[in-house]
């Protein structure tokens, strides 16, 4: 017989339910948010957990992934370095994948809310996780992004969440969006706002306040959330507040038609199928089964929102985000907004640019397209690339530019808009600077998801004990945030540095820790940024984009 305490009657869902049990925590995992009727189409609510023989649904054992590329849990870890962690079933070589029955989440609760006596103890603040993967791969039964240690560290501390780990479509089921395949385009994103719906209406049989949810995500998980934020999604909220980390909207920032059917048209060169034969193509995406189709195509695309005039209704541009008299990406129903960055995010861009022979060139094509040669001049020089600098110091300087471009720009640009409304918002950003401790490409860089190794907690037996008390206290600052303890001061930001997690003068941090680089972005202005960005990285463009013209 299973230990009685594993198990909890459910009011809401109408059911028991029998968890996973650690010291401190209890996991409830598979609970299914929403069905999927057929491919491309969008997810229905769903409320109904199918109970076994011995009327208990049994909660114990991760949910499928959306088909993916497999070995995608293994290159999102080289993202942190030359790093394992232990696997069970259902993870690594023995991930499930399932096209229909991959929308769940994974619920972990403090034994201490499960066991309490007071409604006042069971009133627990909510910690929604979104994982990252570039829109193209993920799960939340990535080891990587389990919330369970996160969860027992806020016991820890004596600031006790219940934490939450979506699942979402990924790749071209998530976000094909073409009428010929009567796919409407958005379906992850749609498929996280149901997520958000089924946690409001079911977290208080956990021992969660409804009315308490703080949503997190790193990369794509940012980017989502972002993009949810510019979203027609209703006057109810989703979530009370909000952290993106290390990707807004516009780094995948919706496109239109045309866009998203070239987009389709080219997964004609991965299945082999001549891009003349429409039909045919249309027909491998649509019957061939959806794990052999996902093996034929690369591990990560450039998936994207949709621009339908319904569920995203305008253009979502950086200058927009930025402006605090546009409404869009400042809902009225999200109370409090936090935005950051690693100094070194650009590492997740070494493929696309670092790693090409010919970055530099292609770097000074971009200027000359978007920039006059008085800003082009301004642009290399704050970064040391106006003369002939040394290869390694050129690497360097070109990382620093992609990350800042990319990454660093965008916070400041969002964090203005939030601040600049009328009233401003509660708004605040952070900065990781604490170099990474881990053997592998990006040892002693402020790498892409470093953060999210130090927040979630799952590799601090492998840190030494100055980052493991820093990543504790970086994961700390969420657990108070959840709380509702604000983010940080007024006129502060939080930077993570080798010393610690430390708040810091907004005015002066740019100087400081960036030599201005900053200033000098924003003195170029979002639009021309974000162009030369874009094709730098090689993103394809759009031709109903307007051309940002050379002031």
């Amino acid at each position: 017989m299973p230990d009685p305490e594993y198990v909890i009657k459910h009011t809401t869902l109408d059911c028991s339910l029998r968890g996973k049990s650690s010291a401190t925590s209890v996991q409830f995992r598979n609970l299914k948010y929403a069905s999927i009727p057929a491919r491309y189409q969008d997810s229905i609510p769903n409320d109904a957990l199918g109970a076994g023989i011995d009327g208990v649904f049994d909660a114990t054992h991760c949910g499928p992934s959306c088909p993916q590329k497999r070995g995608a849990l293994a290159f999102d870890l080289t993202l942190v370095g030359n790093v394992t962690l232990p696997h069970e079933l259902g993870q690594g070589a023995s991930e499930e994948m399932d096209e229909f029955d991959c929308l769940h989440v994974n619920v972990t609760v403090p034994k201490s809310a499960l066991n309490a006596e007071t409604d006042k103890a069971k009133d627990l603040p909510v910690f929604v996780w979104v994982h990252g993967g570039g829109l193209s791969y993920g799960s939340n039964a990535f080891p990587q992004y389990d919330l369970q240690r996160f969860v027992e560290r806020s016991s820890e501390v004596g600031k006790p969440v219940i934490g939450v780990a979506m699942n979402y479509r990924v790749g071209l089921f998530g976000f094909m969006a073409n009428e010929d395949l009567g796919a409407p385009g958005n379906m992850g994103f749609k498929d996280q706002v149901l997520a958000f719906r089924w946690i409001k209406k079911h977290i208080a049989g956990f021992g969660g306040n409804p009315n308490n949810v703080t949503a997190a995500g790193e990369s794509a998980g940012g980017i989502s959330l972002s993009t949810i934020l510019c979203a027609n999604v209703g006057a109810e909220a989703l979530f009370e507040r909000v952290v993106i980390m290390s990707g807004e909207a516009t780094l995948r920032k919706p496109r239109h038609k045309r866009w998203h059917r070239q987009m389709c048209r080219s997964q004609s060169t991965f299945l082999e199928i001549k891009e003349t034969e429409l039909k045919t193509l249309e027909t491998s995406l649509l019957a061939t089964e959806a794990e052999q189709l996902a093996q034929k195509l690369p591990l990560a695309q450039h998936y994207c929102g949709y621009v339908d005039g319904k569920w995203l209704k305008e253009d979502v541009t950086l200058s927009v985000l930025a402006n605090g008299h546009r409404t869009l990406h400042k809902p009225a129903w999200c109370e409090e907004y936090v935005v950051g960055d690693t100094a070194h995010d650009g590492t997740v861009l070494k493929a696309r640019i670092l790693d090409q022979p010919d970055a530099l060139s292609r770097l000074k094509a971009a200027c000359s397209r978007y920039l006059t040669a008085s800003e082009t001049n301004t642009l290399l020089a704050a970064y040391n690339l106006d003369g002939q600098p040394s290869p390694e110091r050129q690497q360097d300087m070109l990382r620093a530019l992609a990350s800042e471009l990319r990454f660093y720009y965008p916070t400041l640009a969002v964090h203005n808009g939030w601040k600049s409304t009328s009233p401003p918002k509660q708004a605040a950003r952070y900065h990781v600077h604490v170099p990474n401790p881990f053997d592998g490409a990006y040892k002693g860089l402020a790498s892409h998801e470093l953060d999210v190794a130090f927040l979630l907690q799952n590799f601090n037996d492998q840190l030494d004990e100055q980052n493991r008390r820093i990543a504790e206290s970086f994961a700390d600052r969420f657990i108070g945030f959840a709380h509702g303890y604000g983010w940080c001061k007024s006129g502060k930001v939080v930077v993570v540095g080798s010393e610690g997690v430390v708040e810091v003068d907004e005015s002066s941090y740019d100087r400081v820790y960036r030599d201005g680089r900053g200033a000098v972005l924003e003195s170029l202005g979002a639009d021309k940024v974000w162009a030369i960005a874009e094709m730098w990285q090689g993103v394809p463009s759009e031709d109903e984009e307007k051309v940002v013209a050379k002031m």
